[in-house]
Formats: C-alpha cells, sequence, structure tokens
C-alpha cells in the first residue's frame, strides 16, 4: 500500500538535521507540505531529482515532469503510484564537538615538535542541500540526524588537525581567540566544499604532555634573548648527562674545563641584557637628544633635566676646566671624569658636549 496523501516532516526537534519519509511508494495527487526551515528532496536510484523550498506541492506529472518515466518503470501495480525517496533537511544551526591531538612546534624560534591536545566546538548549518546529500550522506544508506552526526565527527576531525599542525603552540595557547579565528577561516572552505556553512568555530582549550611543559617553561624564561641561552642549557644538560655515563678522568677534566666557560658567557649575555633593560632612555626637551634616565642635564646641549631643576634658573658661572685632559679622537677632549665636579664619566661611550651631572662644556 502507497504512503498517505499528505507528506510533511512536522514531528523536528532542534538536534534534528534530516528525515527520511518512511515510504517509498509515492500516491499521485498527495501534497508535499515544506516547512519554512526545511528542504525536501526527491531521490531515485541514489539520484537527486529536484530539491523543494518552502510551500505545499501537489504531486502529478503536470506539475513534476519528470515523475513521467518513474510511473512507466512502475507497471503492474492497481494504484496510480510511483517509487522514490523523500529527505527532509532542517535549514537550522547545529553545534558539533571536536577534541583532537596533534603534533606541532613550540615556537618560531624553537622549532621542536611536542604533541598538542585540544578541544573545542563548531556552529553549522547546512547551505547548499544537493551538494550536502550528495557529500555527506549519498553513499550512505542512513539517512539519519545520528548517521550525519556520525559522519560529521570524522569529516572534522582531519581538517581541524592539518589546521592546528600549521601553528605554534605558544602563539594557539597565549591567544585562543585568534587561534580560533585563523582556524575558522581555513576550515571554511572544507564545510563549503560539503554543503555546509561554518558560522563559528572555538579552540576551548589546548595542553601538552608534562614532561614538554617543563622545557616550555624554560624556554621561556630565557626568550628574551632569542632561546639562545636556553639551547645552550639544553647543550649543557646533555654534556653533564654524557660525562655521567662516560665517567673517568679525561672526562670529568673536560667538563672542568667547559662548563665554567659556557656558564660564564650565559651570565655575562643575562648581565648585559638586564642591564640594557635597567636603562630606560628619557629625550632632552630641548634638543631631543636622548639621555639615560633620571638625568641632571642634557649630555649634547646642556639644559638641565626638567626634573631636576626649574625651567627658569639661572645658568651657574663656568668654570675652568682641569688640566691634563687627553685629545680625542675626533678632534675633542676625552675625559674619563668631570674635571668641573668630579663625577666618572668612563661608562659613557664618547665624552659629551656638556657634563650631564653639573652642565659645564667639556668640549
Amino acid at each position: 500500500m502507497a504512503g498517505t496523501n499528505v507528506i510533511s516532516w512536522n514531528a523536528n526537534g532542534p538536534e534534528d538535521i534530516l528525515w527520511e519519509y518512511g515510504e517509498e511508494r509515492i500516491r499521485f495527487a498527495s501534497v508535499l507540505v515544506v516547512n519554512e526551515w526545511q528542504w525536501a528532496i526527491f531521490m531515485r536510484d541514489g539520484q537527486i531529482l529536484r530539491v523543494f523550498e518552502a510551500g505545499r506541492y501537489e504531486i502529478t506529472t503536470a506539475n513534476f515532469p519528470f515523475l513521467t518515466k518513474l510511473v512507466e518503470k512502475m507497471g503492474g501495480f492497481k494504484e496510480d503510484v510511483f517509487k522514490a525517496k523523500i529527505i527532509f533537511v532542517s535549514k537550522k544551526q547545529f553545534q558539533g564537538k571536536w577534541g583532537v591531538r596533534a603534533m606541532v612546534k613550540v615556537a618560531e624560534d624553537y622549532q621542536a615538535p611536542i604533541p598538542l591536545m585540544g578541544n573545542g566546538d563548531y556552529t553549522y548549518r547546512i547551505d547548499n542541500p544537493e551538494l550536502f546529500v550528495t557529500q555527506l550522506v549519498a553513499g550512505s544508506k542512513n539517512y539519519s540526524t545520528a548517521g550525519v552526526k556520525e559522519f560529521m565527527q570524522g569529516f572534522v576531525m582531519e581538517p581541524i588537525t592539518q589546521q592546528l599542525s600549521r601553528q605554534y603552540y605558544l602563539d594557539v595557547f597565549g591567544n585562543l581567540d585568534k587561534a580560533s579565528l585563523v582556524t575558522k577561516v581555513n576550515l571554511e572552505e572544507d564545510f563549503k566544499n560539503r554543503g555546509l556553512e561554518l558560522l563559528a568555530f572555538k579552540i576551548g582549550g589546548v595542553s601538552t604532555e608534562e614532561k614538554y611543559q617543563e622545557d616550555i617553561y624554560k624556554f621561556q624564561q630565557f626568550r628574551a634573548a632569542g632561546g639562545t641561552q636556553y639551547k645552550q642549557f639544553g647543550v649543557m644538560e646533555h654534556m653533564a648527562d654524557a660525562i655521567g655515563e662516560a665517567g673517568g678522568g679525561a672526562a670529568m677534566g673536560t667538563g672542568m674545563l667547559l662548563f665554567p666557560q659556557m656558564y660564564q658567557q650565559m651570565s655575562q649575555q643575562a648581565g648585559g641584557l638586564q642591564q640594557q633593560q635597567q636603562q630606560p632612555k628619557v629625550l632632552c626637551p630641548y634638543c631631543g637628544q636622548p639621555n639615560d634616565y633620571p638625568y641632571k642635564f642634557c649630555g649634547n646641549c646642556g639644559k638641565p633635566s626638567p626634573q631636576q631643576q626649574p625651567m627658569g634658573a639661572p645658568a651657574q658661572p663656568a668654570a675652568q676646566p682641569a688640566a691634563g685632559a687627553a685629545a680625542a679622537p675626533g678632534g675633542g677632549k676625552a675625559f674619563k671624569m668631570c674635571p668641573y665636579c668630579g663625577e666618572s664619566l668612563a661608562g659613557l661611550p664618547k665624552t659629551p658636549k656638556f657634563c650631564p651631572y653639573c652642565s659645564e662644556q667639556l668640549n
């Protein structure tokens, strides 16, 4: 017996993606009702015959000429029927969850690979029902929401893994919102090729194995020096392990010779970097020359620092320079200390025009 005279999908829930009408023998003069939030697809022998938008349709050969051939193939039936599948597809938005494990590099300046474990969710909707049914479910006989969700679970994992593998662990870990946006943009084409529109993608969290977390922490401590010191620490650790395994006086002597030199070099690099970071510069408001902060007088123009002396303060009478100043390579005089106030100038790259401490002219 053929199906009823009214064909519709009214019992769809918020999580239902599609539904197949349960009867393949369709009576002529039946009425197809398609709601605003769905499409209806006619299929026969795996081929999509037509996609119906929202509306009310009477099924006749006059309205649907493609049914003529189907009727001819159904000879022998007493009723005026034809055989076809009717699949309803929802236009609503759906949410899925994902979780992957991928191998990524730590950072641009630390190319060691580590495992990244990530999870999150995404929001999508069906944009092209014909392409969606063809790509996702045409090869399966299971036209159901459960079947589609199972397919989606397998489909999204591979492209998400590929996209995360192209990013650095610290970039993803340090800015989940930006990493989510980058991944979404790169995934949109994969979804579009399957008749889907990716509306949102979110990385909920990422982590790595505990044994790699300590390495990342050490690297971040020395990242200000471009990771060079961390790499040197790694070399020292491997050397220490190798010397410990080798044993013997020669190995011990090699370690005593190399380790102090490497440690001293690393300490000097760290000390120099720290000294640079602890000596901020401030521009002179009169000539724009940078001076170490705080300063009393500009080393270029001799004007007093606004923090040290009022703008309108009277200038002090110039004193006579001390004898014995050496000649500088550029033709001026070079002083290791100011001949007027006695402050040391040894830390300066060259003797300034004016003493930064008492403002007296030196060159």
